[in-house]
């Protein structure tokens, strides 16, 4: 994989600096260099996360693992959506979020268990394969629960120290609006009665993240992939009571199958 060429005419690479996808040279008959046929990576994952939240420790799920493009349709882990006009070195797309995280509370003060609904970010974004790395850029708007909004940056550089095996470090950052970080982390009234919490609310906030990625060559078209990453959290999530740390951990690990 390189991020060199980019995704540019008529023979274009729909590497990616998470799932390494292989090169493809795209027909002439595809519009804007768009894949005709299912490019990339599907398979099943482990994921892993501690979101240092009260009593509630580590969870660990099996679920679907998708990293492709199909004509303008993407599945990028735990984002989806639909690429519209060429931009740069990339797309503008039409993208929505699915939460792999639990965000139910058990108290550390008396035990309850006090559930939260994911909310529905919707929004626009882009992922820009450049020279110098994958940039990916994303605003999202919750259209359900908190009615706030979430602002997220990450870039990915490549480097393979061994034939074949490839790390992708990363760095993100994000920015909560303060109805988007009170749902997840503020104590309303409620909550405060049930799990014997202070009522706090979370201001809007901007938190830091830092990870890598390997992957590795099984036989064939075969790939094991594990991402760690860790999240520096911002002051104002910081300080509410529900919080037992700083920051929260995650850990994909996935095996699957390229498609090219």
């Amino acid at each position: 994989m390189s991020f060199g060429q980019g995704n540019q005419g008529n023979s274009a690479s729909t590497d990616t600096p998470i799932a390494g996808i292989a090169k493809y040279e795209v027909p002439t008959d595809v519009p804007d260099g768009l894949p005709d046929h299912l490019v990339g990576d599907l398979g099943v994952g482990v994921y892993s996360s501690n979101m240092a939240i009260g009593a509630q420790g580590t969870q660990t799920y099996v679920l679907p693992y998708a990293f492709f493009d199909y004509e303008r349709f993407f599945a990028r882990i735990d984002t989806f959506g639909f690429k519209t006009v060429k931009m740069g070195y990339g797309y503008l797309e039409i993208a929505g979020q699915v939460n792999l995280d639990n965000y139910n509370r058990i108290s550390t003060i008396n035990g309850r268990k006090y559930s939260k609904l994911d909310p529905i970010p919707i929004g626009v974004g882009t992922f820009q394969e450049t020279p110098i790395g994958g940039f990916f850029l994303h605003a999202y708007q919750d259209v359900d629960r908190s009615q706030g909004q979430l602002y997220e940056f990450s870039y990915f550089a490549e480097f393979e120290p061994v034939a074949k095996i490839k790390l992708y470090p990363m760095f993100g950052v994000e920015r909560l609006s303060s109805n988007f970080a009170n749902y997840y982390y503020g104590v309303s009234a409620n909550a405060s009665k049930t799990l014997g919490y202070s009522q706090y609310t979370v201001s809007g906030t901007t938190n830091f993240t830092g990870g890598l990625m390997i992957e590795i060559p099984i036989v064939d078209q075969f790939y094991f992939n594990i991402f760690g990453r860790r999240k520096f959290l911002g002051s104002s999530i910081n300080g509410s009571p529900i919080m037992n740390r700083t920051y929260q951990d995650s850990l994909l690990g996935s095996l699957v199958y390229r498609f090219q």
